[in-house]
């Protein structure tokens, strides 16, 4: 029975190990098709992900508050995560064109960073529909 019971007492021990090793999902929204905004553990997390159909890859890090997107088009806010903190007094603005295929390098898949300004000639360079606006905005991260 000694045996039975340490086995057990192992087995446990072992599934909080790995469960705790598992982050838990604090928040996620679908986007376009194969596109996610998520955070894990943290809110201060938020990042956009895409997915190819075998990796999911990270597209824009920490920390992005406020996205929207169309059918062509993922446009995105994200302030800067710096150490520990985010800084909320930089915004980047991105551009992510999702007609093509999802490129296993991060950087292929967006435009950015960017400031407002450079956002707003690439947005008319790149035929960006007026209506396509920032529709989901986290405010606790704005």
């Amino acid at each position: 029975m000694t045996v039975k019971y340490n086995l057990y007492v192992f087995i446990v021990f072992i599934s909080i190990l790995f469960a705790s090793c598992i982050g838990r999902i604090v928040y996620e929204e679908k986007l376009a098709p194969g596109y996610e905004l998520s955070a894990n553990d943290d809110i201060s997390g938020m990042s956009i992900y895409a997915n190819d159909g075998q990796y999911q890859i990270g597209v824009i890090n920490a920390t992005v508050f406020s996205v929207g997107f169309n059918q062509d088009f993922i446009i995105a806010k994200q302030h800067p995560f710096v150490g520990n903190t985010i800084n909320k007094s930089i915004t980047n603005y991105y551009i992510m064109p999702i007609k093509d295929k999802v490129n296993v390098s991060p950087d292929e898949n967006k435009i950015g960073p960017l400031s407002q300004e450079m956002f707003l000639i690439k947005r008319k360079e790149l035929e960006i529909p007026d209506n396509l606006d920032f529709s989901i905005t986290i405010e606790k991260l704005e």
